[in-house]
């Protein structure tokens, strides 16, 4: 009988082990976001798509060009309204893919910055003002009023 609870107690333990061992788990996207959006009282009522809509992927191509095979999970928050206001986070499943994300939102920051210099100018410096930065596997785009906010609610939500 001690054998058996031993044996059983060994595997449990490897199963154990085996579990959390090589992937890194991402926080839920969807609690991510709402830290971020409550960080900055001043957004506007905010739009959003994650991986975990039906059509993730093909929403995806919105922010990034990067192959949806290398993300983990996603969201972005933009203006309702068609201001410059935006909070997009990717988590990556290889964080030597962390780059080519961060390259990603950049290219997505000037494509916003060409499209409302045409249509809302006085969005642009907002745009300007925005920041994008990498932690472990996350690249993340800020585009608000109270950047340095929303960025400490996204550092206290993934620690």
């Amino acid at each position: 009988m001690k054998k058996r609870i031993s044996v059983m107690l060994v595997v449990l333990t490897l199963l154990l082990c085996g579990c959390g061992g090589k992937t890194s788990e991402t926080v839920s996207m969807y609690d991510l976001r709402q830290a971020m959006e409550a960080a900055d009282s001043s957004l506007p009522e905010m739009l959003n798509a994650s991986n975990n809509d039906k059509d993730a992927e093909d929403l995806f191509v919105n922010i990034s060009d990067m192959d949806y095979d290398k993300v983990d999970s996603y969201f972005v928050s933009y203006s309702k309204e068609g201001k410059a206001d935006e909070i997009a986070v990717i988590a990556v499943r290889d964080e030597a893919d962390i780059e080519e994300a961060k390259k990603s939102l950049q290219a997505h920051k000037e494509d916003r910055y060409k499209l409302l210099n045409q249509y809302e100018p006085e969005e642009v410096k907002r745009i300007e003002d925005g920041v994008i930065f990498s932690s472990g596997r996350y690249a993340v785009l800020i585009i608000c009023d109270d950047t340095d906010s929303v960025r400490k609610a996204f550092e206290e939500t993934v620690k």
